[in-house]
Order: structure tokens, then sequence, then C-alpha cells
């Protein structure tokens, strides 16, 4: 087998929150990266994080549009082994449910393969694709109290039936689960030299490896900041969350595991407000005053009786990534907005 130091992985969108994580962990296990980015402040973002590695283990270049192969051609070439694609389409303003938001996705899934299986030597030997938890998720069945999701459950709704949402949080939802059909569509029919696993998190928290200049973040790891001076412990709206560092483990992990071509892992764990208010309260003492109190220890128990469940084991087992414990994603995430506010006061 090849050594990671001989290997270099193609991490698309390589300054996003979930894709910084990523390029860390595959520099922590050897490997050599190249990111693509949409634009020159994305790869000076890659680059500040990264400085010990700029120009020797990493380089970005740019592909600007996602959805046509053509524009993966800077990026491909005989010394990627793997690919990693954590980047999406950016939908800026919906007003054309297929213009503006399901075509990109689809091909924006899509795009990356013809890429490959055109342009790229047979070093490429597989595709990580980051779909999410969206593609399994049914919104039709509402919060679904005593049902766990799992890998063999898909969003069930239709190209037709995502063209007449109006709704945009459908319309997203629904725009994760085509995407991932219209992949796996394609490999079934054309059977590449290559294999794919598909990787989906659910509500994605943790520390950003950028460093943050202000509280309010369009990423998802700042979610855990709104439990600070709230009135209240926020009503609970999703049942699973898993840690950006675990996320990232996991996708690496999926890029080196043989038995995982092919397949596709729910990545999360059980989640809900009152535990991560608890696990809060215990963890930053020093603003323990400005987190809800609420109904100390009766999070999980509530929750299996408000909302749906998630099993995240197939990843454990499959994998071998053990999920960090809640109590310390929300510590790690709290100090580090914490600290930020903090700056913003100087």
């Amino acid at each position: 087998m090849t050594s990671p130091s001989a290997q270099t992985i193609l991490v698309t969108g390589a300054n996003g929150y979930i894709a910084l994580h990523i390029v860390d962990q595959l520099f922590e296990r050897g490997y050599n990266v190249r990111g693509t980015v949409r634009s020159q402040k994305a790869s000076d973002k890659v680059r500040q994080v990264f400085t010990q590695y700029w120009g020797s283990r990493l380089q970005t270049v740019f592909v600007t549009d996602l959805t046509k192969p053509e524009c993966y051609a800077p990026a491909l070439d005989d010394k990627i082994t793997a690919i990693i694609h954590a980047a999406s389409p950016v939908h800026d303003v919906v007003e054309d449910n297929v213009r503006d938001m399901l075509d990109p996705a689809i091909k924006g899934a899509t795009a990356i393969l013809d890429a490959v299986s055109q342009m790229a030597p047979p070093s490429c030997r597989r595709v990580v694709q980051m779909s999410s938890f969206s593609a399994m998720l049914d919104p039709a069945q509402g919060f679904r109290p005593g049902y766990t999701y799992t890998e063999e459950d898909w969003n069930p709704v239709t190209f037709d039936e995502a063209v007449a949402f109006k709704n945009s949080t459908e319309l997203y939802l629904a725009s994760k689960s085509l995407s991932e059909r219209a992949t796996w569509e394609w490999v079934s029919q054309r059977k590449p030299d290559f294999d794919i696993v598909f990787v989906n998190p659910s509500m994605v928290f943790g520390p950003h490896l950028d460093e943050l200049d202000a509280t309010s973040t369009t990423s998802t790891g700042a979610m855990l900041w709104s439990l600070i001076d709230a009135r209240s412990v926020p009503p609970l709206m999703f049942g699973g969350c898993v840690d950006v560092r675990d996320v990232a483990a996991i996708m690496v992990s999926a890029l080196e595991t043989p038995e995982a071509a092919g397949e596709r892992f729910l990545v999360a764990y059980h989640f809900d407000w009152q535990s991560a208010a608890d696990a809060a309260r215990e963890g930053c003492p020093e603003i323990t005053d400005r987190i809800p109190v609420g109904e100390p220890g009766t999070g999980k128990e509530r929750a299996l009786e408000h909302i749906y469940q998630v099993d995240g084991t197939k990843s454990v087992r499959v994998l071998g990534v053990k999920y960090r414990p809640l109590e310390e994603t929300v510590k790690d995430s709290i100090h580090e907005f914490s600290e930020v506010e903090q700056r913003m006061r100087r």
C-alpha cells in the first residue's frame, strides 16, 4: 500500500468549516492536500490556517463552477489518489427552484464524477462525498417520536414535488436527497473504475480552525452559542448532532477503509438542548449565570417523547471512529465563542 506521504488528496471547498478540519486530519495522517476554492480570499483563508504546510504539502486551485466537469481540469492530475468532495454550490437567492437550487445541487454532486472519469488517470481510487442527514430525513413525518433513522432511510421527495415547493427549508432538504440519489444512479449506470462513499452528518457543532472575528457566523458551529443569555432552553427542532472534528475523522477513515466502498454512513448521535445546557453549565462555570437552567437531567428522556432519534453506530463499527461526548463539544464551542466575545470587547 502506498504511504500517505506519497499521496495527494483533493479536497473540494477546502476553506469551509468542515473542510478545514478534513484538511487538518489529512495532514495528521501524513497526506498531501490539494484544495479547491472559488476565490483568492478563500485561498488566503486556507493558507492562513495551514501556514506551515503551504507550498510543500498544501496547494489550492481555483474551481469557480462546481457544476461543470471541465472546471475541475486544473485540480486533477496523476498525483491525485482520492477525492473528498466537501463543497456544494452556493445558493444566494432562490427565485426558481430548478435553476437556483435543484440543478446546481444535482450537477454539483455528479460533475466531479464526470471530471474524474474523463480526466483523472486510474490513480484516483475513491471519491468520498459529503451529503447530509437531510437526505435521510422524511420531513413529511414531522418530529416522528419513537422512530430511529438509519442509513436505510431516504427522504422520499421526488423532483417534481421539489419543483413545486414554496418552503425554502423543504427545498433545501429535497436538494440533498435528490443530489445523493443522482450520484448513486450515476455510479449504477457508469460503473466507474473508482468507488464512492457517502458520509451524511446531522447538525454539526464544534470549534472552528480559522479565527472568528464575530460571534455571529453562518456555520452551524455557532448554534451552541445561542444558549448564552437565552431566556430559556430552546425548543428541540432536531434530534441528532455530531462534532465537526469527528465528521472530519470519519471522512478520512471513509477514504482509507476498504470496507467502506459503496456505503453510506449516517454520522450522528443523540442531541437535545437541555443536555447541551447542562453540559454548558458544567463545562463553562465562568459564564454559568448566562446559561438557562431549564430542568437539568431531563433532556434525553423528554426528547425521546418528542422527536426522532438517530443511529450513527455503523460509522463506529465500520470506520472505527468513536464520537466524542456532547459535553466536550459544548465546552469547546462555548469557550471558543467566549474568547471571540472577549476580543470584540477590547
